[in-house]
């Protein structure tokens, strides 16, 4: 498919949901309930195909890019973290936080010296 089409087009998010119920009452003057039955069960099919697809292929990215994450692991609940595959360890990060703590407390009493 074509991704220049824009399809759905960018519009507000609210403003794509009432245009759906626009042309869902637009629709359902013209059948009988038993036809909107039949018809809304059929879009809501789609829209479940649409989803299952989108949803397999959104843990596949997930996994090819080493970014899926399962909360309920033994790693994470022991402290473990998926950030940990980026390269850098929990001290390492903990080294720049320090040294960020650091610069803002030398900076504080800088500004404290300017006042007087």
């Amino acid at each position: 498919m074509n991704k220049e089409a824009n399809f759905p087009p960018n519009i507000n998010p609210q403003a794509y949901a009432f245009l759906a119920c626009l042309v869902g009452s637009a629709l359902a003057g013209d059948f009988d309930a038993y036809e909107q039955s039949s018809i809304g069960n059929w879009l809501m099919l789609v829209g479940e195909f649409m989803l299952t697809a989108a949803s397999q292929q959104q843990l596949i990215e997930a996994r090819l890019e080493n970014f899926n994450i399962n909360i309920n692991s033994k790693e994470h609940k022991s402290g473990g973290s998926f950030y940990k595959n980026n390269g850098k360890s929990s001290q390492t990060q903990r080294n720049e936080v320090d040294f960020l703590l650091t610069a803002v407390k030398k900076l504080q009493e800088e500004l404290e010296a300017l006042k007087k």
